[in-house]
């Protein structure tokens, strides 16, 4: 897919992967909004990345992707910006066992609401011009991890969903394809947890920082 000029929604991509993703979608020369719930680093970002890019090829709205308003309102700004969003990056995710309502509905509902958005601007058949829905799910998707079993769910539903609306045989004809990232434990500022937020806290800890020496 040629990403010259296509118009991406990207959501959690202040810091940690979306920032990462966000900068190597724009390297390819897409044209990025991306949302974020905490607006100091949003702003800091974008004012880098734009330096970098250029004021009309990278946004920031602060969201906070359990508000259906606010994730609705951020991906309508991206398709007034750029006419059309063909990439839609469903990325925002927490990891704290004590919220882990919170946690389903950042991690699952809004990915699948997101994704949902996306998946009814792109159609064909309603005069959409197609695209891509990427969820960021985890290996913890596809895996199990007595550490924090609520993530482990989160992340195994992003997976089950995603994989099965890509199985729909409407989607070739309506243009829509979906894709399901699965990293592996990445020290990002979310692997930061805190004593209390996982079970085993010492154990995850000493797992990151051995990531982070390799």
């Amino acid at each position: 897919m040629d990403l010259s000029g296509r118009g991406v929604f990207l959501t959690g991509g202040a810091q940690g992967i979306g920032r990462c993703v966000t900068a190597a979608l724009l390297e390819k020369g897409a044209k990025v909004l991306f949302c974020d719930i905490n607006a100091e680093v949003g702003k800091a970002t974008e004012e880098e990345l734009q330096k970098q890019h250029g004021a009309d090829n990278v946004a920031f709205v602060q969201c906070d992707v359990t508000d259906a308003d606010q994730l609705k309102a951020a991906f309508e700004s991206a398709v007034s910006k750029f006419g059309a969003v063909e990439i839609c990056a469903n990325n925002a995710g927490i990891l704290d066992e004590r919220i882990w309502e919170k946690m389903l509905t950042v991690n699952t509902t809004a990915q699948i609401r997101g994704s949902q958005l996306a998946f009814e601007h792109m159609r064909r058949d309603k005069g959409g011009r197609g695209g891509v829905i990427i969820n960021t799910a985890s290996a913890a998707g596809l895996s199990r991890f007595y550490w924090f079993p609520v993530y482990v769910a989160s992340k195994h539903a992003v997976v089950g969903y995603t994989t099965s609306c890509a199985a729909d045989p409407d989607m070739p004809a309506l243009g829509v394809r979906w894709c399901c990232l699965c990293p592996k434990v990445i020290n990002t500022p979310m692997m930061d947890v805190k004593e209390g937020s996982v079970k085993n806290f010492q154990e995850v800890r000493d797992v990151v920082n051995l990531i982070s020496l390799e």
